[in-house]
């Protein structure tokens, strides 16, 4: 089974965390099922150097091609024309990856199937080479695609389209299964293949962090990662820290809003008790889960969030706002809270709650378990092979 990977959520050379959680998917893939052959096709925004947008300036030092865990990557460019590109980018994309795969086939590479992730643009330009080439394609949604991207009147169009026409669909959770089937109710009904965690990768025995203050006995040390944007809330967990005078805070990530937060932390009087890391390796990230008491994701939206399962694997409880995915993971009390009211009284409420019990780190890893990769694997692959098998009788 050759598997082409479509996707502009990847890791690369500069940004290490950037669809992360797609990657895992592969990877994870690969190590149980060596006859699944992949290559991953991962286009990045074209932008030159000299140009002084920021947010966009670290592209030009992808690397066009690039091995990550014995799987080759490409990065080809493709053009993107900031806050006004978005009905146009796909036509871009579509012209790239064309081009791309072209020169993967010429290589000896014959695609069987194309494995999309998010499904504007990607998914869409996905639906797009499929039937140019006849080839397969399924498509997972991941979060935004689905809950925010639609209110486009023109991607909503193309999105239902895809759904339409490509051969499988899934999504990460069983509520993004459901607004995808409000979106196209006449498409083929999505398949649930959840994100898993690696629990050999994430568990409680691992190194901890040096950080840059010390607890002492009756503190206690909460963690919030993600990009330092707005929809991932950690104004709000700020805010909700200036009411809890025993915790302290580490924010792992980095984004657009990091002056703003750091603001708000001086402006509270919490710079002692705060602390960003900024991006960090992969690697280092259990540790950061081990060493704190309890995970906070404060989050506008979500998909499927990989740092519920992961903090729970390295045996944290966690704290989440009650949206996507996260009440199919918080489904039980013994491993944390759901935030029903996205505020800062809310969260503090939820903490202290958390907080006050008495988690043991090895039921709440038992609790993970479930979300292990072995049975998402297993599906992920009959669901391909299933694909190909009704694409070949379908082509005779």
């Amino acid at each position: 089974m050759n598997i082409l990977v479509l996707t502009t959520l990847y890791p690369n050379n500069i940004q290490h965390r950037h669809g992360i959680f797609i990657e895992n998917r592969v990877k994870e893939l690969v190590k149980r099922y060596p006859a699944a052959k992949v290559k991953v096709l991962a286009p990045v925004p074209y932008f030159p150097a000299w140009l002084p947008i920021n947010e966009y300036k670290k592209y030009s030092a992808v690397i066009e091609q690039e091995v990550r865990a014995n799987i080759e990557v490409f990065h080809p460019k493709y053009l993107v024309i900031p806050k006004i590109g978005m009905n146009m980018t796909p036509h871009f994309l579509y012209r790239t990856c064309l081009t791309s795969i072209a020169e993967i086939q010429d290589e000896g590479f014959s695609i069987d199937v194309i494995d999309a992730h998010y499904f504007y643009p990607d998914g869409v330009v996905a639906s797009w080479i499929g039937k140019k080439l006849n080839i397969p394609v399924m498509v997972t949604a991941r979060g935004s695609d689905i809950n925010v991207i639609p209110e486009n009147k023109i991607a909503r169009k193309r999105i239902i389209k895809a759904l339409m026409n490509i051969d499988a669909s899934a999504s990460v959770s069983q509520a993004l299964a459901d607004e995808m089937v409000k979106l196209a109710p006449l498409a083929k009904p999505p398949v649930v293949l959840r994100n898993g965690v690696d629990l050999d990768f994430f568990h409680p025995k691992v190194p901890k962090p040096q950080l840059p203050f010390t607890l002492s006995q009756d503190e206690k040390l909460i963690l919030s990662v993600g990009n330092l944007i707005e929809l991932k809330g950690h104004h709000l967990v700020i805010e909700a820290l200036s009411t809890l005078p025993k915790i302290k805070l580490v924010i792992v990530g980095d984004g657009v809003m990091k002056a703003k937060l750091q603001q708000q932390v001086q402006q509270l009087g919490l710079t002692a008790r705060v602390h960003f890391t900024g991006n960090i390796q992969q690697s280092e990230l259990p540790g950061y889960y081990v060493c704190a008491d309890l995970l906070v994701l404060a989050s506008s939206r979500e998909g499927m969030p990989n740092v519920l399962l992961e903090s729970l694997a390295c045996g944290t409880p966690v704290v989440a706002t009650d949206v996507g995915g996260s009440p199919e993971v918080i489904n039980n009390a013994d491993v944390g809270e759901l935030i029903i009211k996205r505020t800062a009284k809310s969260i503090a409420q939820a903490l202290d709650n958390v907080l006050s019990k008495n988690m043991t780190s090895n039921s709440i890893r038992l609790l993970a378990q479930n979300s292990s990769w072995h049975k998402i694997s297993d599906k992920q692959y009959h669901l391909l092979d299933k694909v190909i098998t009704e694409h070949r009788k379908e082509s005779i």
